[in-house]
């Protein structure tokens, strides 16, 4: 019986393979460098009273809703920035244009900013899309081992 032919492994799924494993490694690097971010201005980053000047509330037609402020503030150095956020509903039924709000900002980089206890990222989220980032990483890898894998 003749020996079968090798078959040459899919580029196709080395591609797809590199592109899940840093895809996966981008998620999980991205989702914790956000929480570390965040904490690291919640807990010892600058503070500011923040003026509102617009209160914007977004609803779609899947039901979903967005409660946006829009605010300014100055910075220790005397720079007016301008920020939009989304917020919680219980932030934005209970603050009115005009009125002002402490907000907490990277001094390094005042456009990270957001009123106080408002952080963009959460441990729990954290987690939950490193879990997506690992899933995407092994499938990856999986990918490239079998494409150098040797029979």
């Amino acid at each position: 019986m003749p020996n079968k032919p090798e078959e040459q492994p899919s580029l196709a799924a080395l591609i797809i393979g590199v592109l899940f494993l840093l895809g996966g490694l981008l998620f999980i690097i991205g989702s914790w460098g956000a929480y570390i971010t965040d904490t690291k201005i919640q807990d010892g980053g600058s503070s500011a009273d923040a003026h509102i000047e617009k209160k914007v509330f977004l609803f779609d037609a899947e039901g979903d809703s967005d409660y946006i402020l829009e605010y300014w503030f100055t910075t220790e150095n005397g720079s007016k920035i301008n920020a939009s956020r989304n917020v919680n509903k219980t932030l934005w039924k209970s603050v009115s244009e005009g009125q002002t709000i402490g907000i907490k900002y990277s001094s390094s980089n005042p456009k990270r900013n957001f009123p106080n206890g408002e952080g963009v990222t959460s441990f729990g989220m954290s987690v939950y899309v490193s879990v997506f980032g690992a899933i995407f990483t092994l499938l990856g890898s999986a990918l490239i081992w079998g494409y150098f894998r040797k029979e």
